[in-house]
Formats: C-alpha cells, sequence, structure tokens
C-alpha cells in the first residue's frame, strides 16, 4: 500500500504536467500559424541550398558570352618607355664616340580579327548547351525546394500530431490507472492490474519524452530551410481530397518522366556536351586563319641622334599545327573516355528515372487505399475501446484488455495521420518525377489547410 500511495503521489501532480502541456499546445495554435505558402516562400529567400544554386546558374550562364568573345575581335595595345645610358668609343659612321643619355618610348597597337577557328565554333555549341543544362539544374533545385520544404512542413505536423496522441494517451491510461486503483482498494481485481496499468502509464510518459524531443529535431530541420523558428503552422483538414493520378496508367507516367524528368534532361546535355568535347579537341589538329593588323609607334635616341619609327601591316596568318608531343592525341582519347562515362551515367540515370516514376506512382495509389484503410481501422479501434471499458465497468474485461485497446487506437490515430502526410509527399514526388512539379501543387494542398 506504501508503494501505490507514492505512485498516487506521482499521478497526483502528473495531471497539472499534462494540462500545462496541453495549455501551452494550444496557445501555440491560436497564435500567427504558418501556411505551406507562407514557409515556402521563406525557403525561396533564405534556404541556402537554393541560394547557392541561384549562383551556380549566374555563374555558368557566362559560358555563352565568354564563347563568343572569341570570334569577335581582339585588340590589344602595348606602351614602353625606357630610359638608357649609352656610351661609345670609336667612330660610328664618322660620328665621334660620345656618352649619350636619352629616352626610348613607344607604343604597338594590334587587332586580330579570327577568319577561322574551328574550336571556337565547337566551344560556341558546348556554351549553348551549358546555358541550356544550367537553366535545367536551377528548375530541378526549385522543385527539389518545393519538395524539401513540404517534406519539412509535414514532418513537423506529423510529430506535433504525434506528440498530442501521446498526451492523450496519458490522460486515458491515468484515468484507467485511478480506475484500477480504486477497484483494487475495494478487493475487485487483483494488485497485477494496478501494476499493469501503471507500468503502460510510465511507458507513456517516456513516449511523450521521445515525441516531444521528436518534434523540436523536425523543428530544426525546418529552420535550416527557412532561417527562422516556426512555432505554429497551419493544420491539415478533414477537406483534403484523395486525388487517383491522372491518367491511371504508370506507364504513361513513365514515358512522360522520360521526355521531362529534369535530372535526364540535365545529363543528356552533359553527354552532348562531353561528346562535343571530342570535336574541340580533334580539332586542335585543324589550321586556324586570322586577320592581323598593327601599328608601331617608337621613339628612340642615340648617338646619331633622335628618331621617330611609324610602322602599320594588316595581313592574313595562317597557323598548322604540326607536332605537340602527342599532347592532342591523348586529349581527344581522353575526351572519349569522359563521353562514354557520361553515356553510362545518363543510362544510369535513365533507369533510376523509371524506377523512380514507378515507385512514385504505385506510392500514391497505395497511399490512397492505405489512409482509406487507415481510417476505417480508427474507427474500429475507437469502438473496441469503448466496448474494453464497458467490460471493465462490468467485470467482463481486464484493464489490460483496456489498456491494449487504448493503446491501439492512439497508434491508429498516429498512423493515419501520416497516411495522410505521406500520401501529400507522395503526389509530389511523382510530380517531381516527371518534371512538372510547381507552385500551383503547393496551392492546391495549402487550400487543404487550416
Amino acid at each position: 500500500m506504501i508503494l501505490l500511495k507514492e505512485k498516487g503521489l506521482r499521478l497526483s501532480i502528473r495531471p497539472l504536467i499534462i494540462s500545462a502541456c496541453l495549455l501551452a499546445f494550444s496557445g501555440l495554435n491560436t497564435a500567427h500559424a504558418l501556411s505551406l505558402m507562407d514557409i515556402y516562400m521563406r525557403a525561396k529567400q533564405h534556404d541556402a541550398d537554393i541560394l547557392i544554386a541561384e549562383s551556380r546558374y549566374q555563374a555558368e550562364v557566362q559560358a555563352k558570352p565568354i564563347a563568343r568573345a572569341n570570334v569577335l575581335p581582339q585588340a590589344n595595345l602595348i606602351a614602353n618607355t625606357t630610359d638608357v645610358s649609352q656610351e661609345t668609343d670609336g667612330d660610328t659612321f664618322g660620328v665621334a664616340g660620345r656618352d649619350v643619355d636619352f629616352n626610348d618610348h613607344g607604343y604597338t597597337l594590334s587587332i586580330t580579327q579570327a577568319l577561322y577557328h574551328h574550336d571556337y565554333y565547337i566551344q560556341l555549341r558546348q556554351a549553348d548547351d551549358s546555358v541550356a543544362r544550367a537553366s535545367v539544374d536551377l528548375d530541378a533545385s526549385y522543385q527539389d525546394l518545393i519538395q524539401r520544404t513540404a517534406e519539412a512542413y509535414f514532418n513537423v505536423l506529423a510529430e506535433q500530431d504525434n506528440l498530442t496522441f501521446r498526451q492523450s494517451e496519458i490522460e486515458a491510461i491515468q484515468r484507467q490507472l485511478e480506475q484500477a486503483q480504486k477497484r483494487f482498494e475495494v478487493g475487485l481485481i487483483a494488485i497485477t492490474d494496478v501494476k499493469e496499468a501503471q507500468a503502460s502509464y510510465d511507458l507513456a510518459v517516456a513516449s511523450e519524452i521521445e515525441a516531444q524531443n521528436a518534434l523540436e529535431i523536425s523543428k530544426d530541420a525546418l529552420e535550416v530551410i527557412i532561417a527562422e523558428r516556426a512555432e505554429s503552422l497551419n493544420l491539415l483538414s478533414d477537406r483534403m481530397e484523395l486525388i487517383t493520378p491522372d491518367p491511371n496508367d504508370v506507364q504513361e507516367w513513365i514515358n512522360k518522366a522520360l521526355d521531362q524528368n529534369l535530372s535526364l534532361l540535365s545529363s543528356e546535355y552533359t553527354t552532348k556536351i562531353a561528346q562535343q568535347e571530342i570535336k574541340l579537341q580533334q580539332s586542335r589538329h585543324y589550321p586556324t586563319l586570322d586577320i592581323v593588323a598593327s601599328h608601331n609607334d617608337t621613339d628612340t635616341g642615340g648617338l646619331s641622334g633622335s628618331r621617330e619609327t611609324e610602322d602599320m601591316r594588316i595581313g592574313i596568318e595562317l597557323n598548322i599545327p604540326l607536332v605537340a608531343g602527342g599532347r592532342t592525341y591523348y586529349q581527344t582519347k581522353e575526351a572519349r573516355y569522359r563521353a562514354e562515362q557520361s553515356l553510362n551515367e545518363y543510362e544510369k540515370i535513365r533507369r533510376e528515372t523509371i524506377k523512380n516514376t514507378r515507385d512514385a506512382y504505385l506510392n500514391v495509389i497505395s497511399g490512397i487505399s492505405r489512409v482509406k484503410a487507415l481510417a476505417r481501422a480508427l474507427e474500429s479501434t475507437e469502438a473496441a475501446a469503448q466496448a474494453a471499458e464497458a467490460g471493465f465497468q462490468v467485470g467482463t474485461r481486464t484493464s489490460v484488455d483496456v489498456l491494449l485497446a487504448l493503446q491501439e487506437t492512439f497508434r491508429a490515430k498516429r498512423d493515419y495521420s501520416r497516411a495522410r502526410y505521406d500520401y501529400l509527399l507522395s503526389t509530389l514526388n511523382l510530380k517531381q518525377a516527371t518534371g512538372s512539379l510547381n507552385v500551383d501543387d503547393l496551392l492546391q494542398i495549402d487550400g487543404w489547410l487550416n
């Protein structure tokens, strides 16, 4: 009995803690809650990955003007000035030697215009593909941001639901424990029933601590994306619809993914660039042809006196590579292996795209069935818990039966809640696999939030 009094003391304190937690949780929901679109707009501004992707894109699009610069006129101006101290012995052209100090100065202006450089035109095509790939990669980064934001958002909601269910479970078990103690005191049940109820209560308290920790961790993950603490989020309402993929044919989704998947498109551009690199290295064998022009103006002095020289030239320069020590041969060979590597990587991504699309489609289909099944399971477990509690009151069921029924009920609530979030994430995964994920998909989900 002393042991029961000690446990009874613990129970008298526990309701106050639970009430405080529920009050804090209720107050959290009454504060200004952020919607999914609110979180996404903050993520666009602060997510480190998307900022990196945008900077990378801006850097990569410079490839086009850099490559175009090669075929535009090139001009260089070189100027010089030199102080000279000259000492001459003997006669030079009848002029007696002497010490002379003078200054040499002048400039050279040279202009070159490429007429034929096969490598320049290949680099232009490579630049076009590089810019196209950069655009695809940036779009993929935005789609990834949508997916990561939604996943972090619903992880918070799932952990928040789990904590709420744990707290409700504690309250229900606490009531059952109090009833068991009273029935034991009047001799209606054995002490083992009380101990079973106490054990279930203690385990529920431990689970609540884990749920609280998991909630904070999920908020940390969301904070990494939006750079602020989101204490209150809009909740998923009963307005959420279970929408079957349209078209309802996995092969059509796979075909769409093979045409539009952004990772696959990016790999395709990488393959094109690698194949062009072979031609670029081979072009090192080709001759080049340029228009060259120069203007040279020099003022100098010396023993014979100062003089000014002006020289202007214009012509065509042909450059024919002969021997480079095998460098061009081996660079071409290297480029071929790089191109072969890119083809193998493309094939790998193509296969992964097919798998990911099929998996995402099946997850959506099974997610719909799972949500419906868990909704029915929740109704059944709630009815079973009520029946077990009624049976306990009349002595036909034990407290263990009631506790197990309560645990099954709260487990069903948690699974049903998680299944709804997983379904929504699966729909986003399917859109991402086919390259069609956009903000409108978030807006649709946002309309189902309260």
